[in-house]
């Protein structure tokens, strides 16, 4: 993808993104800190309440916050579609995806049924906006139906997700409905690798080439991968229709080979860079590469027998590496270069209406410094890295994972709000120099 296939003409204004990308951090450093409140060894296992308040205030805080105002972003200058009355529609999103996860955690932790019905109600508010909104803005695009396919699956993903999210958590929240707590591997399975997996996979296609001056991807893979991926999902979960069956072990191994498909080609075309030296965008990438074939070998060698998965700490080392090492290392990485982008592209449009040189749009490069990106990169890995030790030696890890995290995260709204504070400062000085011209 070039800036010449962006329809920049539609992009929504500026905040509309930037809140749901600034908010994000927010909620992981609030995980951090949760982790950082319990002693650890209430939280060795994957059922207890701090466990579950932590991996929601990640997957809806900060994943499902960051995805939301990114897919708002390209369903606009990628599809051409447009959002009916963006600014209100993308203020709701925030408020009822932001106020949802707060009450979900705090419904975890507190065992208080009104959080966990608050929690229903909102994050089903949300999931219809902006189910809504992102399908209207689909069906009304004038381009890239490569991208709305590999989208529509990925909400398609999300509504699986979703539904079984809500359900379970009127379990919690209602005595007189019982908890399917053996829906939660599905839920689980969907979210992750269908909604998360699939959107990243599409946002991949454009932003990679783009953004990390690689070759595009083949031209044959887009059009398969994601509906097998999706097809895979479906036969993993037949098993809640054909118990015992053998169509779950082989969508399992399905999904296993397209994640990993995507994961190697990617890292061939990183290594085809124009830019040999590498920046921190690049390692992010490699970091989610890597874990994604770690993750998928390490699922594909427990199936030849033992009860690896069977395991506590297995399934949690799984869980850190598609969570932590995949889905938030992609999505640290895209951070850095589409707010740059998005604040550049703003401040280009503006002077342009305004008739002013371009010289007083700051260069993209210095609007989060790769130093700094880099930094931050090495505390992710750290924590990611003592995280992944955590779930053997949660009394000796699980402190400094916790400790490493939240400093990571702290870096990164460090560095989102300094280009933001840039952004604002330079807006001024352009509003000022159009009054004075």
């Amino acid at each position: 993808m070039s800036q010449a296939k962006l329809i920049l003409s539609q992009s929504p204004p500026a905040w509309v993104p930037l809140r749901f990308f600034v908010t994000a951090p927010v909620f992981a450093i609030a995980a951090a800190v949760l982790v950082l409140w319990y002693e650890p060894t209430s939280l060795a296992s994957r059922w207890s309440a701090p466990v579950l308040a932590f991996t929601h205030l990640l997957v809806i805080g900060f994943m499902a916050m960051v995805m939301t105002g990114a897919l708002i972003q390209v369903v606009s200058v990628l599809l051409g579609g447009k959002i009916h009355r963006i600014r209100n529609m993308s203020l709701l999103l925030h408020t009822t995806l932001s106020l949802g996860t707060i009450s979900l955690a705090m419904g975890f932790i507190s065992s208080e049924p009104w959080f966990m019905r608050s929690a229903v109600v909102l994050l089903a508010s949300w999931f219809g906006l902006f189910i809504w909104a992102t399908l209207g803005g689909i069906g009304v695009r004038t381009a890239r139906s490569d991208s709305a396919m590999g989208i529509g699956l990925a909400l398609f993903a999300l509504s699986i997700t979703t539904i079984l999210g809500l359900w379970l958590a009127v379990g919690y929240g209602w005595e007189q409905v019982p908890l399917a707590r053996s829906l939660t591997d599905t839920h689980l399975t969907w979210g992750l690798l269908g909604w998360v997996g699939i959107l990243l996979i599409t946002v991949a296609y454009e932003v990679v080439p783009m953004f990390q001056l690689t070759p595009p991807y083949p031209k044959k893979m887009p059009p398969w991968l994601a509906p097998v991926h999706i097809l895979a999902l479906v036969l993993c979960s037949s098993t809640l229709v054909v118990p015992g069956s053998i169509l779950p072990l082989i969508g399992g191994v399905t999904v296993a080979m397209t994640l990993s498909l995507f994961a190697v080609v990617t890292l061939r075309l990183q290594s085809r860079r124009k830019k040999k030296k590498a920046d921190a965008v690049v390692w992010f990438w490699r970091c989610g590469m890597l874990s994604a074939i770690a993750a998928t070998s390490i699922w594909l060698y427990a199936q030849t027998g033992g009860g690896l998965l069977q395991q506590q700490e297995w399934q949690m080392l799984l869980g850190a590496m598609v969570i932590l090492g995949f889905a938030i290392s992609l999505i640290n990485g895209m951070l850095y270069k589409i707010i740059p982008f998005l604040i550049w592209v703003h401040l280009s449009i503006r002077v342009t209406e305004q008739k002013l040189s371009r010289r007083m749009v700051p260069n993209i490069k210095k609007m989060i410094p790769d130093t700094r990106a880099r930094f931050q990169f090495w505390l992710h890995l750290f924590a990611l890295v003592l995280f992944l030790a955590t779930t053997f030696r949660p009394e000796w890890f699980l402190i400094p994972a916790a400790g490493m995290f939240a400093l990571s995260n702290i870096l990164l709204l460090h560095n989102i709000t300094l280009a933001l504070r840039l952004y604002s400062r330079t807006e001024i000085e352009i509003a000022q120099a159009g009054i004075e011209g």
